[in-house]
């Protein structure tokens, strides 16, 4: 499951769909991986799969009732505060002390104390240990190297791999590991694991596949939440005329290709290998069959009446960068975690899977 924010709403529904299809109590996936706000969803769904349609029934409750107070601390004095930081760093430059720059601009506080209550680590670690899962990888990115560092906990006979711009770490997934993967840069604060500091998983992930095929995955279903862009309606769009963009739409954009362009790329990538092996080439690899889901609906365009009902300090904030009306909606994807826009997201998720049914059976072999 890759990120994408809010927009990981899509993902759950998307999961429910596939139990409710298959009706596997136990065993549906051997291996969980995610990145950003993917990683929420994995990790949660981890710790509850020894009961699949629990786990996934629970994980919309959650999402149901989900908040943007429940993720980031929107009172106005922690808002004040950590703006006075960032307009000390930026108008007092070199003079303040090492070490006091602000590096974020919302506390998620609320957040992890969400996923402590919520996610039981002791049964994730059960869960392996059983070999109900036989591995779980969370993507984050190293703030100090710059490399890709994915963190996973599985099965003995897992080794650790490394690549030029990634490599791997066996621990047991803990808090630390979730809010360091889904720590969405510039928003949410860095995130201290032992001695060093990580961020979002999206950044450097270019290979998001590379983490299941490393754990083992014989069959991989790749959950996106980007909706397939019409080449001639793009082209129209990106040649008619338009105003200044906003921080917003900038914003949003660089996101986009944060969160949601490596995925596909990487699927197309496994594809092609896959049919290379099939006509008799590349024999010393292994094919494995992949099956991508994502949604029917552009959701950044779903945000468009979204904002009016966010709470009056979140849309303060977004309206000072350029988030108002019909512009910069696909940044306020990303950050709207609000029932609001979740729900429809889910329900979305679902409607999409049952329409694929027979295709995810044969996948799938139910």
């Amino acid at each position: 499951m890759t990120g994408g924010g809010a927009r990981a709403a899509y993902q759950v529904g998307v999961v429910r769909g596939i139990y409710e299809i298959t009706k596997k109590e136990k065993n549906l996936f051997d291996v969980i991986t995610g990145n950003s706000a993917g990683a929420i969803n994995s990790s949660y769904l981890a710790s509850h799969a020894h009961d699949w349609d629990m786990a996934t029934a629970n994980l919309i409750g959650l999402w149901e009732k989900l908040k943007p107070q429940d993720v980031y601390d929107l009172r106005a004095r922690t808002i004040s505060e950590l703006g006075v930081k960032w307009l000390g760093g930026a108008v007092l430059g070199g003079l303040t002390p090492s070490g006091s720059h602000i590096n974020h601009l919302l506390d998620t506080t609320p957040l992890q104390k969400l996923l402590n209550r919520e996610i039981d680590f002791s049964q994730l670690n059960e869960n392996v240990h059983s070999k109900l899962l036989r591995g779980v990888a969370l993507s984050t990115t190293n703030y100090n190297s710059g490399s890709n560092v994915v963190f996973y906990q599985g099965s003995a006979d897992i080794s650790d791999w490394s690549r030029s711009d990634r490599f791997s770490l066996r621990s047991h997934i803990t808090i630390n590991h979730i809010m360091a993967s889904s720590a969405i840069p510039f928003f949410f604060p860095p995130i201290k694991v032992e001695e060093s500091y990580y961020g979002d998983g999206c950044i450097r992930q270019t290979t998001p596949l590379s983490p299941a095929i490393h754990l083992g995955a014989d069959k991989i279903i790749a959950i996106g939440v980007r909706f397939p862009h019409n080449q001639q309606r793009m082209q129209e769009v990106a040649l008619s005329p338009f105003k200044v963009p906003t921080i917003g739409q900038i914003t949003g954009i660089m996101m986009n290709a944060v969160f949601l362009d490596s995925l596909e790329a990487d699927v197309e990538r496994m594809m092609k290998i896959n049919s290379l092996i099939k006509e008799g080439h590349k024999e010393e690899f292994k094919s494995i069959p992949i099956l991508m889901l994502r949604p029917s609906k552009d959701l950044g365009k779903m945000t468009e009446k979204l904002n009016e009902e966010l709470p009056a300090m979140l849309r303060y904030l977004l309206k000072g960068i350029g988030v108002s009306g019909k512009e910069g909606l696909d940044l306020l994807s990303y950050l709207a975690f609000d029932k609001c826009y979740t729900i429809p997201l889910m329900e979305l998720g679902l409607e999409d899977t049952h329409k694929r049914r027979q295709e995810i059976q044969d996948f799938i072999g139910a």
